[in-house]
C-alpha cells in the first residue's frame, strides 16, 4: 500500500465528530438570550433620552415662565405704576412744598432707667464677686 492509501484508511478508522443538537440548540438560544438584552437595553436606553429630553423641554419652558414673571413684576413695581396706584386706588396725592409743617423737638431729654431693686441674695453675690475680682488684682 502507498501513502495515500495508508491516510484514507486512517481518515476512515476515525470518525469525524459531530456537534450534538443539543449543543447547538443551547449556543443558538445563548445567542438569542445575548441578542435579547442588547435589544432591551437599546429600549431603556431610549426611553432615558426621551424622558430626559422631556425634562429639559418642560426646564427651558420653566425658564422662559420665569422670565416671563420677573418682567411683569418689575413692570407691576415701576414707580410710575406705583405712583398711578397710590394716586387712583389709595387717594394719595404728591406733597406740595406748602402742605410741609416742620416741628421743633427738644433734645435735652434724658431717660434714665431705674436700677431694679435687687434682694439680698444678689447683692451678697455681687459683692463677693468684687470681691475676689479685687483680690486677684
Amino acid at each position: 500500500m502507498n501513502n495515500i492509501d495508508q491516510e484514507l484508511e486512517y481518515s476512515e478508522e476515525k470518525p469525524e465528530k459531530k456537534a450534538p443538537v443539543v449543543k447547538i440548540i443551547f449556543c443558538a438560544l445563548v445567542c438569542f438570550a445575548l441578542l435579547a438584552a442588547v435589544i432591551f437595553s437599546n429600549v431603556q436606553q431610549l426611553q432615558i433620552v426621551s424622558e430626559i429630553t422631556e425634562k429639559q423641554k418642560e426646564y427651558t419652558d420653566l425658564q422662559s415662565e420665569n422670565v416671563r414673571m420677573q418682567t411683569e413684576l418689575a413692570g407691576k413695581t415701576s414707580n410710575k405704576n406705583v405712583q398711578e396706584y397710590a394716586e387712583n386706588v389709595l387717594g394719595m396725592h404728591i406733597l406740595n412744598p406748602s402742605q410741609v409743617e416742620y416741628i421743633q423737638i427738644q433734645t435735652d431729654d434724658v431717660v434714665e432707667i431705674p436700677e431694679e431693686e435687687k434682694n439680698i441674695f444678689v447683692r451678697i453675690k455681687t459683692a463677693f464677686d468684687e470681691f475676689v475680682a479685687y483680690m486677684r488684682g
